[in-house]
């Protein structure tokens, strides 16, 4: 591979991971690229997941938050804390994610291909079926708040997902330019949980970048195993996240007119939900 290569820092947020840490980083080890290295974001575990890293893979760097501050503010600790070190790209990766080894090499191609200043994600699917999609690119209605992964729960016999442009890619596995994570301040840290990736996104896209999703990058995803199977909780949370989203970036008018829409909507969604239960 080329020397030129961009140095790729590949960023981690870790919670209480012990029991699938080794998965992701066993993975990364094995990744067909020349020029990157690996970071861990502790965010505040109470399981063994320091001792875990600091065991098994010492060419790890860990950094250590000493609470839980969420998604958004445990990677902006970390964009702060780096901002003057000297590399090109962050892949930002869940720790619940393990990767395809060619994963870095698909996205560099795809870099040189559609150019540096845009955000670029993998296609994701289940660990549990590795086969089925859970992330073929991302479609977004700003006005609904509506923001939905494109192939979800599909299989690729009778589709086949191309690299193309996308209204966001997941953060779930983000490879982003170092400069504009800086640009853009990284994450508005108003969101708790859900909706980050796709406000960062959206925003980069006010300053005319795009996002793409390349088909030959390949991650697999353990969903949800931060929040659990609790479905409510994680229905109550998205809903949250997509108000705000729906505030932010509409006018008031408009605001309110889709808070109306989608609190019609609420009945026929919990309809929804208990007949997929």
């Amino acid at each position: 591979m080329n020397k030129q290569s961009p140095h790729i820092k590949i960023l981690i947020l870790n919670w209480n991971g012990e029991k699938i840490i080794k998965e992701c980083l066993s993975s990364l080890q094995n990744i067909n690229y020349n020029n990157y290295s690996i970071d861990v974001i502790d965010n505040g575990s109470s399981d063994d997941s320091i001792n875990v890293i600091t065991n098994n893979y010492n060419k790890v760097n860990i950094h250590k938050i000493n609470r839980n501050v969420g998604y958004s503010r445990g990677y902006n600790i970390i964009f702060k804390k780096l901002k003057d070190e000297n590399f090109d790209y962050y892949l930002l990766l869940n720790n619940d994610v393990y990767v395809n080894k060619n994963i870095l090499k698909e996205l560099n191609d795809a870099i040189s291909e559609f150019g540096e200043n845009n955000i670029y994600g993998s296609k994701i699917n289940y660990s549990s079926d590795e086969s089925k999609i859970w992330y073929a690119g991302g479609y977004l209605n700003k006005f609904l708040g509506l923001a939905h992964h494109i192939g979800i729960n599909k299989y690729e016999d009778n589709i086949k997902y191309k690299t193309n442009k996308t209204d966001y890619v997941s953060g779930c596995c983000m490879l982003i330019q170092k400069e504009l994570i800086n640009k853009l301040d990284g994450f508005n840290a108003r969101f708790k949980m859900y909706y980050e990736d796709v406000d960062l996104c959206y925003r980069a896209g006010k300053l005319g970048l795009h996002c793409f999703f390349i088909e030959n990058a390949l991650a697999y995803h353990k969903v949800s195993y931060s929040i659990g199977n609790n479905s409510l909780k994680k229905i109550f949370s998205k809903s949250i996240s997509k108000y705000k989203f729906i505030y932010y970036h509409n006018n008031l008018i408009l605001f309110i007119i889709s808070l109306f829409i989608n609190l019609i909507m609420i009945p026929f969604s919990f309809i929804l939900y208990l007949i997929k239960k």
